[in-house]
Formats: C-alpha cells, sequence, structure tokens
C-alpha cells in the first residue's frame, strides 16, 4: 500500500513538475495584475466584429465545456472595434451586456459573428445593432429600454475599462483568474490550451 502511495506521490509530482517546466512565463503567458481573482475565473475578451473571435468560438466554446463546475467561464468585450465609429464601438459593449440580460447571449452572439463574418453586413450604426434585436424576436421596447438603461451602460463602461487594465493588445485573449494573460500564438493544439488554462488556474 504505501509502495502504491509513494508511486501516486511521484507521478503527482512528475506531472506537476512538467507543467511547470512546459509552460513558461514571458512565453506562453503573463502576469497583468498582482492579485488573483478570489474566485477561479476564465475570462475570454473579444469583439463581436473581430473575424479572428469568430473563428476562434468553437474553440473557446470547447475550453469552456472542459473547465470544472467551481471556474467561471465569462466573456468580456472590448470597445476599441471599429476604431474610427466611437458610437458603434461602444455601442456593441453595450449590446453584448444587453445579450446577457435578456439570457440570449449564445443566441444573439452567433447571430451577430454570422451577420458580420459569413453575410458580411456592414454593423455601421446602432439602429443596424438594434435591428439584429429585433430580427431575433426581442421586442422594440425591451431592447431600448435595456440598451439605455444604467445598469447596462455602467457594466458596457467596466468592459471598456478591462481590457486596458489587463494589457489586452489584440482579441481573443484569455485571462485565467483575472491575473494570467495567455499567450495564443505558442498554443499549438487545443490541449496545450486546456492544459495551460488548468495550470494558470492553480496558481497563486
Amino acid at each position: 500500500m504505501r509502495k502504491v502511495a509513494l508511486v501516486l506521490t511521484l507521478v503527482i509530482v512528475g506531472s506537476l513538475a512538467m507543467a511547470q517546466s512546459r509552460f513558461i512565463e514571458g512565453q506562453h503567458y503573463e502576469v497583468v495584475a498582482e492579485k488573483k481573482s478570489e474566485e477561479p475565473t476564465v475570462t475570454e475578451f473579444f469583439s463581436l466584429f473581430c473575424g479572428h473571435c469568430f473563428s476562434f468560438d468553437p474553440f473557446i466554446d470547447s475550453l469552456h465545456h472542459s473547465l470544472p463546475e467551481s471556474v467561471t467561464f465569462e466573456r468580456s468585450h472590448v470597445d476599441y472595434i471599429p476604431r474610427d465609429n466611437k458610437a458603434v464601438s461602444f455601442g456593441i459593449v453595450k449590446a453584448y451586456n444587453v445579450m446577457l440580460d435578456l439570457d440570449m447571449e449564445e443566441k444573439l452572439r452567433r447571430t451577430f459573428f454570422a451577420a458580420i463574418h459569413v453575410k458580411q453586413e456592414n454593423i455601421d450604426s446602432e439602429a443596424k445593432i438594434k435591428q439584429l434585436f429585433l430580427d431575433q424576436g426581442v421586442s422594440e421596447s425591451k431592447f431600448d429600454a435595456l440598451y439605455n438603461s444604467q445598469s447596462v451602460i455602467n457594466r458596457a463602461k467596466a468592459m471598456s475599462e478591462l481590457w486596458v487594465e489587463r494589457r489586452i493588445d489584440n482579441v481573443p485573449t484569455i485571462v485565467v483568474n483575472h491575473k494570467y494573460k495567455i499567450n495564443l500564438s505558442s498554443m499549438r493544439t487545443m490541449d496545450d490550451l486546456r492544459q495551460i488554462t488548468k495550470y494558470l488556474l492553480e496558481q497563486k
């Protein structure tokens, strides 16, 4: 029995050592905050206008569903795309928070991705953002009430500040525990992404 316990201990220690040597700060991830979140959290920073975010979305979903139930997964929308239309770049962040309030995030996220990146629709005004909601059965009065609510505006402002605080310079980007930013270009496989996420969730 003692031999079995010793072997298991050696395997666990060996696995941790392998992960520690495999993932290197400055190469595979960066530290972007002094303190980590109190609860285990994985955050994707993204934009509905981002083509890479659209292409990467299935992999993000796969990562999300591989996480333990104790880990919170969240998305945070950046506000710098499009760069030449502030009303729309902030409006799309407000719209994303409306999706959350409507409990239609998955459906509407995919609707917007398809409209922008598959159908090549030019969503260049808040009216066009609104129309996509109406096309999915959301009433005009409901959309207007949420879109113009102080709660949505405040959360949109918080998201607009968060990507700057976390030093996000491109999207999509994944941050673990509000502290560790994964360098996605260093990930070669989906398993690499799962493993580094697991590793960073365990860090102090």
